[in-house]
């Protein structure tokens, strides 16, 4: 079993983008739609309230989508002659795609639920992507948009380590959800095990939600292949090349 992660830049707003397609599209376990909600580069070079806050609204043009297949066959076909695939290179100004092998599964959101079982060994050394969801409380969502999110805009990584970073919304403000590559998997756990400041935005959390790290699914993947550019690059490339 293998997930993929899509973004896709719309030429014009969707308002409805394809949302039921699990069970429906061959070898289809789980699909969500997620809205992006800005970018962790763009955050990094601009770490406050008035620049987070605005970019909490959903973006209409710019959509995440992320799958989980019985195999690779079955995504290439999708991609290849579906009409969703179809759509995203005909309205598509811009498209990413991003083959996701799990050497990491934990929580109980579906989507990641289904990988557990599945994970390979982690690479050694190469590049690692995580995907994250929240599932918070009204009190926690508060402390989540009201503190902890704002000041962990100081903390985040430079571009070196984390090579791409989106945040993302399942429901709106009560289930966030991030999506995040990595040039190594000591790189992205540095972030979030070893260094204050994702480590004071969950200790925030729990004071409003004593189960909140209950409620956490992620889940950490080999991207053993892409195609496509996001906002004009392709995050992984120079590591191609290095390679």
């Amino acid at each position: 079993m293998i997930a993929s992660f899509h973004l896709v830049e719309y030429r014009r707003r969707s308002f409805s983008p394809p949302k039921r397609l699990a069970g429906q599209v061959n070898g289809l376990r789980f699909w969500r739609p997620l809205n992006i909600g800005g970018d962790f580069a763009w955050f990094r070079e601009h770490p406050s309230r008035l620049a987070l806050y605005p970019r909490l609204r959903p973006d209409l043009r710019r959509w995440a989508f992320y799958a989980v297949w019985n195999d690779e066959a079955f995504l290439d076909e999708f991609l290849a002659g579906s009409a969703t695939g179809r759509a995203w290179r005909d309205a598509g100004a811009e498209a990413y795609h991003l083959w996701l092998r799990p050497i990491r599964a934990r929580g109980q959101w579906q989507g990641i639920r289904l990988l557990q079982g599945s994970e390979a060994s982690a690479p050694g050394g190469g590049p690692v992507a995580y995907l994250a969801r929240l599932d918070l409380s009204v009190r926690a969502t508060v402390a989540m948009w009201g503190s902890a999110a704002p000041a962990l805009l100081h903390h985040l990584p430079d571009r070196d380590e984390m090579l791409l970073g989106i945040p993302l919304v399942d429901r709106p403000y009560t289930q966030p959800v991030s999506f995040s590559l990595w040039r190594t998997s000591d790189a992205a756990m540095a972030f979030a095990h070893r260094e204050s400041g994702h480590r004071d935005a969950i200790r925030r959390l729990q004071r409003s939600q004593h189960d909140v790290v209950a409620r956490f699914s992620s889940a950490g993947f080999e991207p053993y292949r892409c195609e496509g550019t996001w906002k004009g690059r392709d995050p992984l490339r120079a590591l191609r090349e290095a390679a």
